[in-house]
């Protein structure tokens, strides 16, 4: 693992480099166009054909950025799946959750929180390595010191919020960029909510709710009232808010969104080429907290 220190760091800011290029224009499928002229002309033609039907996909999954919330049972989703069920096509969410590079000063020091997490209840082994090691691209890296029931709460995809100005995800990436005015790292940094509740299992917000900081009042039986609802179906945002009787400008609105920031698309051509790419929602820089822009490729490859 030591001799590995700094590698995974420099993945992660290169692959943050990589999409704010693609975000800005770049234009991906020349480059992936450069690679098939080395490989043989059936190789070529099956990859291509694959990323033509990957951009179609996208293309298609466009009208879900006009839905106030994304659930897994949402009609663009479930039509584009029937549509496309020959090619066995799937949609994860890729972001909600905890991500793990991205949690705060003050996420590390919630004990209610460290104990949902990480191994030795204190995430101290965790902190430590991340230290040494730096951001990561994969949640792998990361699996020695988490909870196997908490494994499918953890993300290493996401937007870094503007409120995480204390966190080591913020200091190294405004350290790599050499920025210092967080508007000039949009869309890396920027005020979408960290995770869709109605893609996670609602019990693990609960160390959200009764954190002290947050000053929520009956914040248990709010706690309760929450996740009963998010149990029987999909919530708005503003139901979050109305649930726990606070503000929609709530520091802990930050966290509970119910749009997905990350999507990961996976499907099989007829020549049994494995297709997963990752889409990000990019979102609308003058718009409200949820507003996406559009839907952008950052990243694909062939299993």
């Amino acid at each position: 693992m030591k001799k590995d220190s700094g590698f995974i760091e420099y993945n992660a800011v290169l692959f943050l480099f990589f999409i704010s290029a693609v975000i800005t224009g770049s234009m991906f499928y020349t480059a992936s166009a450069m690679n098939y002229s080395q490989s043989d002309k059936r190789d070529f033609n099956n990859k291509l054909a694959a990323d033509m039907l990957l951009d179609e996909i996208i293309n298609k999954m466009q009208p879900l950025r006009q839905y106030q919330y994304d659930d897994r049972n949402n009609i663009i989703i479930t039509s584009l799946c029937l549509e496309y069920e020959s090619y066995k096509l799937e949609f994860m969410d890729v972001s909600s959750g905890y991500n793990l590079n991205f949690l705060s000063d003050a996420d590390m020091t919630d004990s209610s929180l460290t104990r949902l997490l990480f191994l030795d209840n204190t995430g101290a082994a965790f902190t430590s390595w991340r230290n040494n090691n730096g951001l990561s691209t994969s949640k792998e890296s990361w699996r020695e010191f988490i909870k196997q029931e908490a494994w499918e709460s953890c993300v290493s995809y996401g937007w870094l919020h503007i409120n995480d100005t204390a966190s080591f995800a913020y200091r190294r990436i405004y350290s790599s960029f050499a920025a210092s005015d967080p508007g000039k790292l949009f869309p890396l940094v920027n005020y979408f909510p960290r995770m869709n509740v109605n893609m996670v299992n609602p019990a693990i917000i609960r160390p959200l709710i009764m954190r002290n900081t947050f000053r929520i009042e009956r914040a248990n039986e709010r706690t309760e009232a929450l996740i009963n609802r998010l149990s029987s179906g999909p919530v708005l945002h503003a139901d979050i808010s109305s649930i726990l009787n606070i503000s929609v400008n709530h520091p802990i609105m930050s966290y509970l969104g119910t749009k997905t920031a990350f999507w990961m698309i996976r499907f099989t051509m007829p020549s049994a080429l494995e297709v997963e790419a990752i889409v990000a929602a990019i979102p609308d820089k003058d718009g409200g907290v949820q507003d996406i822009e559009l839907y952008r490729l950052i990243d694909r490859k062939f299993l």
